[in-house]
């Protein structure tokens, strides 16, 4: 679903009802980059493609002269103390068999949602070249 939201979005802003200088991101993930949860299926490919549409759809506006600009970031790792992230934490470790609490500690350099709120503002305030992201504990990133 977040492949065809993001591609929906990106398709409507592209034909046109913004205004040039608008900027779209997308919210990926950094199993774009890891391959992802080892129970996740096709969570990564699908995360992966997200970067893959930013591209694309950057592409055709410039193409089409729309002044508008497309990103994707991925926060690199899941995030404790949100819904998305408690269940993920729960899932992962239980298929790992270790305690949620032994899975959070063999994680390193984590971003907190304030710190994913804080690079979307960044990207949308013009301050990064280019059209993938990631966010970790480190700060913003350009994606590799």
């Amino acid at each position: 679903m977040d492949v065809k939201a993001s591609f929906l979005f990106c398709r409507a802003a592209l034909r046109g009802g913004l205004k040039p200088g608008s900027r779209v991101v997308l919210i990926s993930s950094g199993a774009a980059f890891s391959g992802g949860p080892p129970n996740s299926g096709g969570y990564s490919g699908a995360k992966r493609m997200q970067l893959f549409l930013a591209a694309h759809s950057q592409k055709e506006a410039d193409r089409l002269g729309l002044g508008l600009r497309f990103m994707a970031l991925a926060p690199m790792r899941i995030m404790a103390g949100t819904g998305v992230g408690q269940r993920g934490i729960s899932s992962v470790s239980a298929y790992l068999g270790i305690s949620p609490a032994d899975f959070l500690a063999s994680m390193t350099d984590m971003q907190t949602p304030a710190d994913v709120a804080s690079a979307v503002v960044a990207l949308a305030a013009g301050k990064m070249q280019g059209t993938g992201f990631t966010v970790s504990g480190s700060g913003l990133a350009a994606a590799a």
